[in-house]
């Protein structure tokens, strides 16, 4: 096996600093090559040499991300970050090495645990919102009683109670899973359920529990060794925040450079919706108030313990209403968040393509939904995010699953957030029309997969959605609450979640190993997961198939098998006896 990807034998250390010298070694049974290096835009040809286990070259890190790729000389392959080719490839199918600061490591692997707050827990009622306490979008608000199916028809109005001190109420229900790290959605007051359109960045709602709900639960989560990151949406804000409504009352005020105004009086808004002003960053006050000045919202939480950003609609941030300078404000958005927290974790929401923003050395990681989520839903469902019919086979899906891991810089690889379901797009179990068995492979593949897996509450027991399966739609059907009566859990789906999660963290090749093709009968997805000289095989089967397999441990039944094997569903196997 030819093989280069983000470990201690690869890559010495594993995130250089700029101007530090780093070694890169190839994995190989070939005695000679060569590293192609793109350096101040000539290629250079640079010799490598045998070492133990494959060749090896040092390098000075001149350049982030540094690219690379290897060419063996009696072979005559070139090795990219797509594995063999003939000739030299693209610059986009080279190697791309960030240099420090990178992914914390605490990140690299770790499992999430997404949470709407609203709908996982009512810990405290008294601080529940009453049945018209306030109007939002012309209409009385509407207090709901936690077994309250969710009304398609008055989305953001519903309140269910939800709140930061059931969750703190339900760490032990997490950590017995095996969840390392929370992700909940916003938190700041707000009119709306979802809390996207906050109006105050500074406190926590006072609905879900406020300021000292808050650090009881940061202290609870860190005293168990348990992370936190909370939604950034520094995007765009509430209309009913104090910088939007000075600017909207007064045209000379300092705060109306923070939006973009038009010549009609109108606004730039997030998709148009006047309740989300855009946050115009051409404007040193806009950016000094959410995000690097000492007061803001970025630093103002890390200080109070929180461990990293999610930042909403990551892709949108610029000036002028525009996404314009979006890497540059997404480098300050992370800087500043370190400056705070050396550790700290920021990835994006990139809905689409995450590999040039990622490349341009701006965040950790980023929502996996184009090279993960997506292709593998559809293979499995034939539908796609949309509601839309779709022919994937799985070529079609591992084609597009290695595609993006093969272009990802080395250090996002391990940290991508990989999901199946989030708040914003149907649940997983729905799209699969109840199919149990199917949605446990889709969960054997998330918990098995490259990258940072994000469970979406509610998917570890069964959760679903109560719409009939020809009204395709997610939000706000996918945010149902959490029901802690158990006999309404699939006990054998949390097992299998559960089992997953701890298979995961004892097997350092599935929770930090790169990933490589693996050929595999028709109509299963299959690939291996490689770290130091640990090789783990998974093949996802939906129908019957047998695999003729060498002397592996069935790491799922955890006995020794060899030769031929019928099964269906999820094979995860260690390969005995093979020196990588």
């Amino acid at each position: 096996m030819n093989y280069h990807d983000w470990e201690p034998f690869c890559v010495e250390p594993l995130t250089p600093n700029l101007g530090e010298s780093v070694t890169l070694r190839l994995r190989t049974s070939a005695t000679s090559g060569l590293c192609f290096l793109e350096r101040y835009g000539e290629v250079e040809r640079l010799e490598m040499k045998p070492v133990k286990g494959g060749l090896e070259i040092t390098l000075p890190m001149h350049a982030s991300p540094l690219r690379y790729c290897f060419f063996l000389l009696k072979e005559k392959v070139f090795i990219g970050s797509g594995g063999e080719t003939a000739t030299l490839p693209r610059y986009d199918r080279f190697f791309h090495l960030l240099a420090s600061p990178s992914v914390p490591d605490w990140a690299v692997g770790a499992v999430f645990f997404q949470i709407f707050p609203d709908r996982f827990r009512n810990g405290n009622p008294d601080n529940d919102p009453q049945k018209g306490e306030w109007i939002y979008q012309g209409k009385p608000i509407v207090k709901k009683s936690w077994d309250e199916p969710v009304d398609p028809d008055t989305g953001p109005l519903q309140h269910y109670g939800g709140d930061l001190e059931g969750i703190l109420a339900s760490l032990d229900y997490l950590q017995e899973l095996g969840v390392e790290a929370l992700y909940l959605t916003p938190i700041f007051p707000s009119p709306s359920n979802h809390r996207y359109d906050a109006y105050d960045y500074l406190n926590i709602d006072e609905h879900l529990g406020g300021n000292q709900a808050f650090q009881k639960l940061v202290n609870a989560l860190h005293a168990r060794g348990m992370r936190l990151v909370l939604d950034g949406v520094f995007n765009h804000i509430g209309n009913h925040h104090a910088d939007f409504q000075r600017a909207l009352g007064d045209p000379t005020s300092p705060e109306a450079s923070m939006f973009t105004f038009h010549p009609d009086g109108s606004y730039a808004a997030f998709f148009g919706v006047k309740t989300l002003p855009k946050l115009d960053y051409a404007s040193p006050l806009a950016q000094e108030r959410f995000i690097s000045g000492p007061r803001s919202p970025v630093r103002h939480w890390l200080q109070k313990g929180a461990d990293g950003w999610r930042l909403d609609v990551a892709h949108q941030i610029g000036e002028g209403g525009t996404d314009r300078r979006n890497l540059d404000l997404l480098r300050l958005l992370h800087r500043t968040s370190r400056e705070e927290n050396p550790e700290a974790f920021v990835f994006g929401e990139l809905f689409f393509d995450t590999v040039p923003t990622l490349r341009a050395h701006t965040l950790d990681s980023s929502m996996h939904y184009a090279g993960f989520a997506n292709p593998l839903m559809e293979w499995l469902c034939g539908m796609n995010v949309y509601g839309q019919p779709v022919k994937v086979n799985v070529e079609g899906a591992w084609k597009t699953l290695w595609d993006h891991y093969a272009s990802l810089p080395m250090q996002t690889r391990q940290a991508m957030y990989t999901l199946i379901s989030s708040h914003d797009i149907p649940r997983a179990l729905w799209r699969l029309k109840g199919d149990i068995e199917k949605f446990k492979l889709a969960l054997g593949i998330l918990l098995t997969f490259p990258g940072a897996p994000g469970i979406y509450y509610g998917d570890e027991i069964g959760l679903s959605q109560t719409n009939a399966y020809d009204d395709f739609k997610g939000d706000p059907m996918c945010r149902a609450t959490m029901p802690w009566d158990q006999t309404q859990w699939n006990p054998n789906v949390r097992a299998w979640v559960k089992k997953l999660i701890g298979l995961r963290k004892t097997t350092p090749a599935l929770r930090r190993g790169g990933l490589q093709p693996l050929a595999a009968p028709q109509g299963v997805l299959a690939f291996t997961r490689v770290y130091q000289k640990e090789e783990i095989r998974v093949f996802a089967a939906p129908e019957k198939v047998t695999l003729r397999l060498p002397r592996v441990i069935d790491l799922l039944a955890q006995k020794e098998v060899q030769g031929d094997l019928s099964f269906t569903g999820l094979g995860v196997f260690e390969v005995l006896g093979k020196n990588i």
